[in-house]
């Protein structure tokens, strides 16, 4: 019997070890796991960071990887136009924190100098996220225009 259970134990420990390990159906090749070298990354292509906040363990997280991000119109869209960034936040708890992440899932597009462009809280489907996502994109390119505008005054 206590072979048993130490199997069973070890068969769960082992199996947890796998799926925190490989949690996500988000390509990895695409989505950047470090915040800093995507930064990097979204200067030097001049694209907003779409930054998206999971854990292994929240339902709507899962959802929003699996249904939203994984559509092949949305990877494409988000491939053209962010650079796709993917956080648990029971491991970055701190950048959670300076970025206000109170609930999962939680999508926050940043600017390339680290402006807030958009925030979405919660599971949205892909056209509502691409609806938002595109106010984002809005928001760069007044803020881009703004900044254009002040370098002539200055001028």
């Amino acid at each position: 019997m206590r072979l048993i259970i130490t199997t069973i134990v070890t068969t769960v420990l082992v199996l947890s070890t796998t799926l925190k390990a490989d949690d996500t159906t988000l390509d990895k090749k695409i989505w950047h796991q470090e915040l800093q070298k995507a930064h990097v990354l979204a200067k030097s292509e001049s694209k907003p960071m779409l930054i998206v906040f999971g854990a292994t363990w929240c339902k709507f997280c899962k959802k929003l990887e699996k249904e939203t991000f994984s559509d092949p119109q949305m990877q494409a869209y988000v491939q053209a136009n962010f650079i796709p960034v993917h956080l648990d936040l029971d491991e970055q708890k701190s950048i959670g924190k300076i970025l206000e992440v109170k609930s999962l899932p939680c999508t926050v597009v940043l600017s390339p100098n680290a402006d807030l462009l958009g925030k979405v809280v919660g599971y949205k489907d892909t056209t509502a996220m691409k609806i938002q996502l595109d106010k984002a994109l809005q928001t760069q390119n007044v803020l881009q225009q703004a900044s254009q505008d002040k370098d002539k005054v200055i001028k």
